[in-house]
């Protein structure tokens, strides 16, 4: 290890030694022999990015793929009017762009940018799908990791389809807490308007989601962060889901407005 990077943490980010230690850490790479790694250093580029900064559009050619170092990156659809529409919010140590791999001829299909200040690795695509090509191993850590990702999106796709503005809100919320039960902090790292755009829903929907929330005492802010109650919200999601969900028991023939859901739920305890 270089003597800059050993005291450094930012210069650690560009040391070539560094980032060859970092790629045997991670998963998508721990295959990969001590030379094949040398190689794919000597290909790969660190690409700092300030808040709002492009990474790539839809449309480009595809010539490399990512990974995360630091910050966040969005993944979204913008439409001609431009209203944006976010898949996904890549987080650190996570790849993306990798499905692309497999392609001969492969264009980004989605638009990549910085949600706030981020570094990521810039990966030769060429290079690692030569590696790919000879290892069986390999090439099935690259589906397994296809394989997570398309379950998310069809997570993604069936909350944006099958619930309305307030679950996927408390979705959002309980899938970030670590603890199952009982009150957990959160820092919320997106901007409201990008996680609305996360959700699929307008700013301002956010917000007033966010203020019912508050007064059913679903959660409450403490300085920065926000104190999730999980057990009463896993509650009210599930009593707010019966009238869409296929076999739900419950008493409920509509869509219960959060303000009804205390009342609702001691009414069923009783």
């Amino acid at each position: 290890m270089c003597r800059a990077c050993a005291t450094d943490e930012r210069a650690a980010l560009f040391c070539d030694e560094r980032v060859a230690d970092y790629l045997r850490r991670t998963y998508l790479f721990e295959g990969l022999s001590g030379e094949q790694i040398e190689e794919m250093v000597g290909g790969t580029r660190t690409v700092e990015l300030e808040t709002g900064r492009w990474l790539f559009h839809q449309g480009d050619a595809a010539a490399r793929f990512y990974v995360v170092r630091e910050g966040q990156i969005a993944l979204f659809r913008q439409s001609d009017e431009g209203r944006e529409s976010i898949v996904a919010v890549v987080g650190r140590d996570e790849v993306f762009g990798e499905e692309l791999l497999f392609l001969d001829e492969a264009r980004h299909h989605l638009n990549a940018r910085a949600v706030g200040a981020a570094t990521v690795l810039s990966l030769d695509r060429s290079r690692f799908r030569a590696y790919l090509e000879g290892s069986v191993s390999l090439a099935f850590r690259v589906m397994e990791t296809l394989y997570r990702r398309q379950t998310l999106l069809l997570d993604h796709v069936e909350r944006l389809t099958l619930q309305n503005a307030t679950q996927r809100v408390m979705t959002y919320l309980l899938a970030q807490v670590e603890g199952d039960d009982g009150p957990q902090r959160l820092e919320l790292t997106l901007p409201k308007a990008t996680l609305a755009a996360h959700l699929s829903i307008q700013p301002e929907t956010l917000s007033r989601v966010l203020g019912r929330l508050k007064e059913c005492e679903y959660i409450r802010e403490d300085g920065d962060e926000l104190v999730v109650e999980t057990r009463a919200m896993r509650s009210g999601l599930s009593c707010s889901a019966c009238a869409q969900r296929w076999g739900c028991p419950g008493p409920h023939a509509r869509l219960l407005d959060p303000g009804e859901w205390p009342a609702a739920l001691e009414a069923r305890s009783s």
